[in-house]
């Protein structure tokens, strides 16, 4: 596959992906049936995935970093977790009933968060977030909610705002009047703005993603998170650590044993599930007491925290289950965390040759650049509306064509399975990529 200039989508050998999504144009509005995996001039249609590879429909092959949506942080089709999803699939792929895999993972799970004593299971991190603002506001008897501007906590209906700059707007057209009347947005590491916040609001619980990857990568200073856990407490609220992505990615115990605090409640999901729908929300014990089938309190008083038909399933649970005994007994972390570090360090110095004026986020395995900052890149509206997002995209746009695939304009990561041969490929890569754009004066 051949780049040049603002011709090399043309030229990216892909009709039988290009014909698929003309398909899927009668089917799906716009061709999709989630928004963020469209880009121009048409999605890859993938038809396997293995090791740190994926093939579209056309034969090409592609090393992944964008990872299932940074959920396989072990790569594609691990083969133990395979192994254990085939053996059981031959006995059942849904009861609808209590399972002891279930059972053997959620206790898995809780032994990850030591502050957490009780967990209820979701099947997606949109569902766990949801319930876990609901949990902070029954638990306190407060209406209103505080969260990170630029934060991405799936679609409920509740945390469907200040995602995008300006921090001001809804995200979506048919919210009910006035939900965001009881959410608000502080910018991150802005401690003053959260306190003003709680002295104007009956706040019942703040919700905060350590490391916002939808926010391309800031993250929450250790020092800010410890303000809002302090503040929380003061303050009577409950604070919850969206780790539906960085759960079980940057560490066994999650962001929040890298930084050593404890939140009340704790939503996850993604890597959890081993590759398969996931999620959830953990936290005490004594916040899950009228969530229970039998608690002696009025219907109204009761608290719906967690469920659906596919809550708890086997196949998740043994996906999961055999996911995390990798995490335990294989040098997983090292091995990302070295891969993230040297992606992130040799990028930074090709920019740094090339006199390109940028700056790498991320942690542990994850990986963004981001092109001509015009700010300190401490919060949201600095990614969004003071770097260069179009040369970002053309930038994944191009190492696309040369066979390394990124979402455009998001994160990347490494997985256990991304070799050495398939770094090197991709940093030589990325230093033609910059040179092109320079030459063509995109950078």
């Amino acid at each position: 596959m051949e780049s040049g200039g603002n011709k090399h989508h043309a030229e990216r050998a892909a009709p039988g992906s290009e014909r698929l999504h003309e398909s899927a144009t009668e089917v799906f509005p716009g061709g999709v049936s989630h928004n963020i995996r469209y880009h121009e001039p048409h999605p890859l249609y993938v038809e396997s995935a293995s090791g740190a590879t994926i093939r579209d429909v056309d034969g090409n092959e592609y090393v992944d970093y964008w990872m299932n949506h940074q959920t396989s942080v072990l790569g594609h089709a691990y083969p133990t977790v395979v192994e254990a999803v085939q053996e059981q699939a031959a006995d059942g792929l849904h009861y609808g009933t209590p399972n002891e895999t279930g059972l053997a993972f959620a206790r898995k799970i809780l032994e990850a968060f030591p502050a957490a004593e009780r967990l209820r299971f979701t099947s997606s991190g949109t569902e766990a977030t949801m319930y876990a603002v609901r949990l902070a506001r029954a638990t306190t008897g407060k209406d209103h909610i505080l969260k990170a501007e630029g934060g991405w906590h799936g679609g409920s209906s509740d945390l469907s705002s200040a995602v995008h700059s300006p921090f001001d707007r809804r995200t979506t057209a048919g919210l009910p009047p006035g939900v965001e009347e009881h959410v608000h947005a502080f910018p991150i590491n802005d401690e003053a703005a959260v306190e003003d916040l709680f002295e104007q609001y009956d706040v019942g619980g703040v919700i905060v993603e350590p490391m916002l990857l939808a926010g391309g990568g800031v993250e929450c200073e250790a020092d800010f998170l410890t303000f809002l856990r302090e503040e929380t407490r003061r303050r009577d609220a409950q604070l919850i650590f969206d780790e539906v992505v960085t759960g079980f990615r940057v560490s066994p115990g999650s962001y929040q044993a890298r930084v050593g605090i404890e939140p009340d409640l704790t939503t996850f999901g993604k890597v959890a599930g081993g590759g398969l729908p996931i999620g959830g929300l953990a936290g005490r014990a004594d916040l899950f007491e009228r969530a229970k089938p039998n608690a002696n309190v009025p219907p109204e008083q009761a608290i719906l925290a967690g469920g659906g038909t596919f809550t708890m399933n086997p196949m998740t649970a043994t996906a999961g289950l055999a996911t995390l005994e990798v995490l335990e007994s294989e040098p997983v972390y090292e091995h990302t965390e070295s891969w993230g570090e040297r992606v992130r360090s040799r990028l930074a110095e090709i920019f740094e040759e090339r006199g390109v004026d940028a700056r790498v986020l991320g942690t542990s395995s994850l990986f963004c650049p981001h092109f001509e900052p015009e700010a300190p890149l401490t919060d949201v509206k600095a990614v969004e509306t003071a770097t260069n997002r179009s040369a970002l995209v053309e930038f994944h746009d191009r190492l696309i064509d040369r066979g390394h695939y990124h979402l455009p304009g998001h994160m990347g990561s490494v997985s256990y399975q991304t070799t050495e041969a398939q770094l090197e490929d991709l940093l030589e890569s990325s230093e033609e990529v910059i040179q092109e754009l320079q030459a063509e004066g995109v950078l």
